[in-house]
């Protein structure tokens, strides 16, 4: 592991180094009054000194002391990897067809440890726990390169400490950045990882540095209040099903989607056909689609799920009960953005720990 610490007016040194390789570069920028994932030319478009302010129902930025002291807005690396909306076939009328698969190389950067915890599931749900490969999502997955932000100033809807994903991302990313006061102290995990970090200028980390980054991760633990108790928790939740706290959370759950939408690893989709108005082609295309949706689960044009309760019941179990069974692990990252981006302000957290103390 090569390590160093470097000046900050080097940092925008990297992304220049990543392009010079040929990443197709992706890292937080403000945009729309919200920290959005999106694809930059250069190191001046990446947001620095603002801060996020995060609660129930809740989100505002503003200008801040430290360049990463925000975690993330609603969107994730899933927009990237698994798009809203692909385009998998192109039929003509003779019926001879065009596999479209989209290949970018891409460098995520700012990425924090939620957000790497998500990649893996999607690996899992889409390449390594599936008998039948994603070729789509494993085309754009095959080159990516990660550049982690250590969340020293974690947001308040944050639980990344039950879900074991942060708030420090230990050394899952080819390179790691931790922020300190008058540097960055820059980790490499990978061989290529390292062949970047030479690129840069860069001391030795004193004692004094690696003192200042423990402090730092303490607080950040220490900030983070929310909970979810994860011992047993799938077979608990299961032994809920009918516990009348399923109605009482629908009077308030619009059924939007607003939550599926924004999870860094929901990953529930449909496929359309979309003929053009000349019938020249038909384009086959997977979209995202979401459980509270009433027709998500319609059988003949019957949902199974008809009742709010029954989606959001599923939703929640899907990522703390039945995603264990599916793969082996929970399906929840404790990334908070549900939290935040819930019109009604819904809080999983207190949901999870109001059905377990019931009855």
């Amino acid at each position: 592991m090569l390590e160093k610490l470097v000046p900050k007016e080097e940092l925008g040194n990297l992304i220049d180094l990543l392009k010079e390789r040929g990443y197709t570069v992706v890292a937080p920028v403000v945009k729309d009054g919200v920290i959005l994932f999106e694809e930059v030319g250069s190191f001046s478009e990446v947001a620095r000194g603002v801060e996020e302010e995060q609660e129930k129902g809740y989100y505002r930025i503003k200008e801040g002391e430290f360049w990463f002291g925000y975690v993330h807005g609603p969107n994730s690396l899933k927009h990237f990897l698994h798009p809203p909306r692909t385009e998998l076939i192109r039929i003509k009328p003779d019926l001879s067809q065009e596999t479209l698969l989209e290949r970018k190389k891409y460098a995520f950067f700012g990425v924090r440890g939620c957000d790497l915890a998500s990649l893996r599931i999607l690996d899992d749900v889409f390449i390594k726990k599936n008998p039948h490969k994603d070729s789509h999502y494993s085309a754009l997955r095959e080159d990516v390169f990660t550049v982690a932000v250590n969340c020293t100033h974690p947001a308040k809807t944050c639980f990344c400490t039950s879900m074991g994903t942060g708030p420090f991302t230990e050394g899952k990313s080819d390179l790691t950045i931790t922020e300190l006061k008058e540097a960055f102290l820059i980790r490499a995990f990978t061989e290529e990882g390292e062949e970047i970090l030479e690129g840069l200028r860069g001391e030795v980390p004193k004692e004094e540095d690696y003192e200042e980054e423990r402090t730092l991760r303490e607080r950040a633990v220490s900030g983070i209040r929310r909970r979810v108790d994860r011992e047993g928790l799938p077979r608990k939740l299961l032994e809920k099903l009918e516990s009348p706290l399923w109605k009482e959370i629908a009077k308030r759950c619009l059924a939007c989607g607003s939550c599926a939408m924004v999870c860094p690893t929901c990953f529930c989709y449909e496929v359309v056909d979309d003929i053009s108005l000349d019938g020249s082609e038909s384009v086959r295309l997977r979209r995202w689609d979401v459980c509270f949706r009433e027709e998500f689960s319609a059988i003949h044009g019957i949902p199974l799920r008809s009742s709010i309760a029954s989606r959001y019941r599923q939703w929640l179990l899907h990522k703390f009960s039945y995603w264990v069974g599916q793969f082996g692990e929970f399906g929840c990252v404790g990334c908070g953005r549900c939290i935040t981006w819930c019109p009604v302000g819904i809080d999983i957290t207190e949901e999870v720990g109001r059905l377990l103390s019931d009855g």
